[in-house]
């Protein structure tokens, strides 16, 4: 027998799409079902059964009876071999047992019960023989048939999942976080028109340059969606609602404008500072307005892939607390912590959340040792680092995910966030500049203070202007920056007034500076008194003075004078009585006499003296304390003040006359 030429069976033909086939739960097949000695029989049998010769002279079913003998079937089963093949392919040749799936020992009832006992988050921490001993208990109480603990602890394998496991162990969070993410391409965003803002305590052990202390330092970042660029960001001791404030002014002076944020949920983002700080922008024509708290479903497998949810353009998106994934900035600080440490060589890093024990780099021991050696940045070295990670992160390093959105020919190899900011701005971007005096007034931190001598008291430190001279005791609204107190911005009910400065204090030593000071408050104080005099001249004296003519008046005076005086006179030569005698006598004699004054104990003389002056001090002291000078103290002593300025001659002279006087 001779086989058709250049026709091929059909279960080597290739697929007339060019493609993979019909991939589903009933033809899906698997390398162990090619490896499978039964099924290679029967592909063995049906390509026989398919290669029917062309010079075969015989019905087609005298050549299925050939085949089926050949490979010891019968005619029946060869033949339900190839409706198996037609209908399912490969899979339809596998051989399925009735009932594969389902336990003959157990009741239905019994292994639902076993599987929901397990599942029940109250019993994760359970002992799952000891809630097999619960189902013995059950069963028997219901007369269910059941397996043993091998058995059941089986079929619950069976049934169970990571999908499920999640969901027991962290409930919808944990399990959103093994479900498929949602990326987001924001390729069709113009430069900052969302921002995305996030806290962090880095991972550094960094030296206070006052005190010493060692700590790591917290900070808030702010991160431009369309380009990854880092808007701005702010470092200090414990990050507030100012450190958030003050990083979104960096960002505007440095790059204009933004148009949404997307931050977290927590009390410094939800502040009265930011919100007016949003409500400021909106009157410059900056759109935005608050929206409620949504669930986000974002995540990637890289770190620099992490998107997050698109916020709209207008809207402060808060998200979802302790939902890392949902905001590409919680990768930008491990890529800043790792351009400090490699590119840098920052010292100090610690260990990361994520990392075991065993990888801790320095705990807070070791940093206290090493700060004690100088080993250690400064909290001011420390934040020059960050901003120059920031600008190597913006400007140098490559990002896969501005890389993956670049929509402009030619597509570069590599390319950074800058390079798509000015893609963007060569492409018709401009940014929205807005004036120093306006940031100032959005972004600085506002107090209410009451004005007090011309003077306002903040942080222990007072702040004067000319202008507060007439404001005695008036509430006015004050602008600052907490972390350089260098100026004040005054304003009463919303009107600018003045800056203030920090009050200049003179010195005891400083008889110059001394002298200006009451000088210049010599002139305020005349300034203030002439305009006074000025204003009140304008309009005549309108009171009722006496009618009485001045030489009466003076002539009245004078005649009550003398009759005080006479009562006086009247008083004192009024002669005393007996009684009145003795009495003056018993008073006087009733006086305790004063006590002696105590000498002071003579000061031993040293057995030898430091210098010129010591020796000198305690010859002052012994003559006060009533001590008679040997020959050479006396020389000594007039030697000394011979060589002393006549203004402090006279001092000691005087002290030392005071003390004969006392003898």
């Amino acid at each position: 027998m001779t086989k058709a030429k250049n026709h091929l069976p059909a279960i080597l033909t290739p697929a007339k799409s060019g493609i993979t086939g019909r991939w589903d739960q009933n033809n899906a097949i698997s390398d162990a079902d090619l490896q499978n000695p039964r099924i290679k029989k029967i592909l063995a049998a049906l390509r026989d059964l398919h290669d029917l010769p062309v010079d075969w002279g015989k019905t087609k079913t005298a050549w299925r009876r050939v085949v089926a003998l050949k490979h010891g079937v019968s005619l029946r089963i060869l033949l339900t071999w190839q409706k198996q093949y037609k209908e399912g392919g490969i899979a339809g040749l596998r051989h399925t047992k009735p009932g594969k799936g389902v336990p003959r020992i157990w009741s239905p009832d019994a292994l639902e019960f076993w599987i929901s006992l397990c599942a029940k988050r109250e019993h994760r921490k359970i002992n799952r023989k000891e809630l097999y001993e619960i189902l013995v208990i059950e069963a028997q109480r219901r007369g269910w048939e059941i397996g043993g603990y091998k058995s059941a602890t089986h079929w619950f394998s069976k049934r169970w999942n990571p999908a499920l496991d999640a969901m027991q162990r962290g409930g919808m969070r944990a399990l959103d976080n093994i479900l498929p993410p949602v990326l987001r391409d924001y390729s069709d965003l113009k430069p900052f028109e969302i921002l995305c803002g996030d806290q962090h305590r880095f991972d550094f052990w960094v030296t206070d340059e006052e005190t010493g202390e060692v700590f790591r330092p917290e900070g808030y970042l702010w991160q431009d969606l369309r380009t990854r660029i880092i808007y701005g960001a702010a470092v200090d001791r414990k990050y507030d609602s100012w450190l958030i404030g003050l990083a979104l002014r960096l960002g505007v002076s440095c790059f204009g404008a933004f148009g949404s944020i997307y931050t977290d949920n927590g009390r410094p983002e939800l502040s009265k500072f930011l919100m007016s700080i949003l409500s400021n922008l909106h009157s410059l024509g900056l759109d935005w307005k608050k929206t409620s708290d949504t669930i986000t479903d974002l995540t990637g497998e890289d770190i620099e892939d992490v998107q997050p949810y698109c916020v709209p353009q207008g809207m402060h998106k808060k998200a979802i607390v302790k939902n890392a994934k949902a905001k590409m900035i919680e990768g930008t600080f491990y890529r800043l912590e790792q351009i400090m440490t490699s590119h840098l060589r920052a010292p100090g890093y610690t260990k990361r959340l994520s990392d075991d024990t065993t990888w801790q780099d320095i705990d807070q021991q070791e940093a206290t040792r090493l700060a004690k050696q100088g080993k250690l940045l400064t909290f001011r070295e420390f934040v020059l680092l960050l901003y120059r990670a920031i600008n190597f992160y913006n400007q140098e390093k490559p990002h896969r995910g501005v890389l993956r959105e670049w929509s402009w020919k030619p597509k570069r190899a590599q390319t950074t966030p800058f390079d798509c900011l000015r893609a963007c701005y060569n492409e018709g971007w401009r940014p929205r500049m807005i004036s120093n005096e306006a940031a100032d007034l959005i972004f600085l931190d506002r107090a209410v203070r009451v004005v007090q001598k011309g003077m306002i008291s903040l942080n222990n430190e007072f702040y004067v202007a000319d202008a507060l001279g007439t404001m005695h005791g008036e509430r006015v609204n004050i602008r600052f920056n907490p972390l350089l107190l260098d100026r004040v911005l005054i304003f009463t009910k919303d009107e600018y007034v003045c800056t203030a400065y920090p009050m200049e204090y003179s010195s005891m030593l400083d008889f110059d500076l001394g002298s200006r000071k009451i000088a210049e408050k010599r002139e305020r104080r005349k300034k203030f008194a002439e305009e006074f005099r000025r204003i009140s001249s304008i309009a005549p004296d309108f009171r009722e003075y006496s009618k009485v003519p001045e030489a009466e008046r003076m002539a009245a005076l004078i005649g009550a004078e003398k009759k005080r005086r006479a009562l006086e006179n009247k008083e004192y030569s009024r002669p005393l009585s007996e009684a009145e005698i003795d009495e003056h006598i018993a008073t006087m004699e009733a006086k305790e006499t004063l006590p002696l004054k105590k000498r002071k104990p003579l000061p031993q003389r040293p057995e030898f003296f430091l210098d010129r002056d010591s020796r000198f001090l305690w010859v002052v002291e012994f003559l006060e304390a009533g001590g008679q000078l040997t020959p050479e103290d006396e020389q000594f002593k007039d030697e000394y003040l011979a060589q002393q300025t006549e203004a402090q001659r006279e001092y000691f002279l005087f002290r030392l006359d005071f003390c004969k006087e006392a003898k």
